[in-house]
């Protein structure tokens, strides 16, 4: 006879109901979502505290470098209010010296230019007049205008110039006019001869001598000109010597 499986038995257990209703439930369930929602605000909340306080501070910090950079220019203001006469006054100053500068660029010493041209006459010859002419309108004439100079068009034999002078000499004999115009290149300034040059007279009487030479840009006198850094070539010359 086969021996049977025992089968025990096992009467009552562990009671598993849950009388919660189902809302209560669905709040527990709930509940960690709400806590973390409730975080979440708390944090944003805090990060859009912490930006308003720093902009109310960048405001301030703004605010009072306005009204110190204010302050600044009105002191500046007050301070140029000060010395606004002083600067009128260099302003007039530097008008002034602009304004000799310019009235005087084209300034010739005519004094000067007659004891040099004195100084080149042949023995025996004397003057008889010497009249300077101006070839440019900014040249300053022997008496002061500069609206003058030559009109129409240029003479082909005729070098350029800024003005000129027309020497009329008187000699008892035929005087060595090759001679004179070769000291006459002494001048200063000096650009030429206009053609022609006339020697006029006869043996018994006197000979009349009409010369006209020019006069460049190195006649100026340039008493007020503006100081130049730039080396002279004499100076250039020296110091290539030198090396």
């Amino acid at each position: 006879m086969s021996k049977q499986q025992v089968q025990e038995l096992q009467l009552g257990g562990v009671p598993r109901a849950n009388l919660l209703p189902a809302s209560a439930r669905e709040a527990i369930r709930r509940r960690p979502i709400v806590r973390r929602l409730v975080i979440g605000v708390i944090g944003v909340a805090l990060v859009v505290a912490l930006a308003v306080a720093a902009v109310t501070v960048y405001a301030f910090t703004a605010q009072a470098s306005l009204q110190a950079e204010r302050d600044r220019s009105n002191l500046l203001l007050a301070q140029q209010a000060e010395f606004a006469e002083a600067r009128a006054i260099d302003a007039a100053l530097t008008e002034t010296t602009n304004s000799r500068i310019v009235a005087t660029a084209a300034e010739i010493d005519w004094e000067n230019l007659m004891a040099q041209i004195r100084g080149t006459l042949p023995a025996g010859v004397l003057l008889v007049s010497v009249d300077g002419e101006l070839t440019t309108p900014d040249a300053v004439g022997p008496g002061g205008e500069t609206d003058g100079g030559a009109e129409g068009e240029p003479e082909p034999l005729r070098q350029d110039s800024v003005a000129s002078i027309r020497i009329n000499a008187t000699s008892p004999t035929v005087p060595d006019v090759q001679a004179w115009l070769r000291d006459l290149e002494t001048v200063t300034g000096f650009a030429g001869i206009a053609p022609p040059t006339s020697v006029v007279g006869s043996e018994g009487a006197s000979y009349t001598v009409t010369i006209e030479f020019l006069l460049n840009e190195e006649a100026y006198l340039g008493r007020y000109a503006p100081e130049t850094d730039e080396p002279t070539d004499e100076s250039a010359d020296a110091s290539e010597e030198g090396e």
